[in-house]
């Protein structure tokens, strides 16, 4: 009945949202002009051509016109500025994470909300709280909400609240990065005295390392009301955590996680994400990723509001068991960016 609703809310039809696209991503490589200056996302952050691609076309098969596409958010602001009257009918949705640190996947939500555009992601608080493990981790803890036990260690050689014991089984991680940079299964280490000297002339966030495996949960917010799909368990091919390499390469598969777990779990996963997804003030669509221990217990240790969604994902896999179409993603994540703040009953 949930996944019932959430069809009916976000398949209004086309004739009552006539509008454009403007597609903004970061594309290795793509076929037409990309503007380097200012390009501060890595190569492993940025689309290959075949998954743009698979965007491109999820959007148009959806029923909607891509009036723009920018490689780069510089050259949608400057386009902008000299030609707003182009945008009147139009939706930003944006892909991109161009900026440093927690800035990243700011600027366009930003420059949107100072000039009364529509767009596809979180509010541009959400996206930065969402960037920053240490904080939201922080803030979960605070109100209950489970995350791993978390140390900063600042660029300047400092600890935030104090160092993890010795002894304790740890994971080590860039505070403020995606896609699964700089993680790899040498930085899960036992704390000894010489941890800082590891970490030295870095930014990290050393977390209590949660034995187990993982998992993602999509969301969707349509209108005032929250929609958490069913999680998607992680097939980790061997591995005990998705490495920056697996998850470059994608060497990593999909299993439905309901059918290994009890409902009571799936249950708890699900209002945990919820109450992370409302936490964090996220909006229209989001993933909220867990490591879950041996006897079930849910651990919140990633957050992001763009989400992939090519055919490769967790948010394609969910969509195709649930008996959606792949480019009802895009259906779903344009209805929601137009019924944003909008009550249902």
């Amino acid at each position: 009945m949930k996944i019932l609703k959430f069809w009916e809310q976000t398949h209004i039809p086309i004739s009552q949202t006539v509008l454009n696209v403007v597609l903004i991503a970061h594309v290795c490589e793509p076929r037409g002009h990309m503007n380097i200056t200012q390009l501060q996302c890595s190569k492993t952050e940025r689309f290959s051509i075949d998954e743009f691609n698979e965007i491109y076309q999820g959007i148009v098969s959806a029923g909607y016109f891509v009036q723009n596409i920018y490689f780069n958010e510089i050259d949608f602001i400057n386009d902008y500025i000299e030609h707003p009257d182009r945008y009147k009918n139009s939706l930003i949705y944006t892909l991109a994470r161009n900026g440093l640190g927690d800035n990243k996947k700011t600027i366009i939500p930003s420059f949107c909300e100072l000039l009364g555009l529509r767009y596809t992601t979180s509010p541009s608080l959400s996206c930065a709280l969402a960037r920053n493990k240490y904080y939201f981790s922080t803030l979960f803890n605070a109100q209950n909400v489970p995350a791993p036990k978390s140390w900063l260690y600042t660029d300047n050689g400092t600890w935030m609240n104090g160092l993890p014991e010795n002894g304790t089984k740890v994971i080590c991680k860039p505070t403020s990065e995606s896609a699964s940079q700089g993680i790899s299964e040498s930085k899960i280490i036992t704390v000894s005295p010489e941890l800082s000297t590891n970490l030295l002339g870095s930014s990290y966030i050393v977390q209590e390392y949660i034995e187990g495996f993982e998992c993602e949960v999509p969301i969707f917010k349509v209108g005032n009301n929250i929609h958490v799909f069913p999680p998607i368990g992680i097939d980790l091919q061997g591995k005990s955590i998705l490495d920056e390499d697996a998850s470059e390469q994608n060497q990593y598969g999909f299993y439905k996680l309901d059918k290994c777990l009890s409902s009571e779990v799936v249950t708890t996963i699900q209002k945990t994400a919820e109450r992370a997804f409302r936490l964090l003030k996220m909006d229209v669509y989001g993933r909220i990723d867990f490591r879950i221990t041996q006897n079930g217990q849910p651990f919140i240790f990633d957050v992001s509001t763009t989400p992939y969604t090519t055919r490769h994902s967790s948010f394609a896999y969910a969509f195709e068991q649930l008996g959606f179409e792949y480019c009802d993603i895009y259906r779903a994540v344009i209805s929601a960016a137009l019924m944003r703040g909008k009550r249902f009953t």
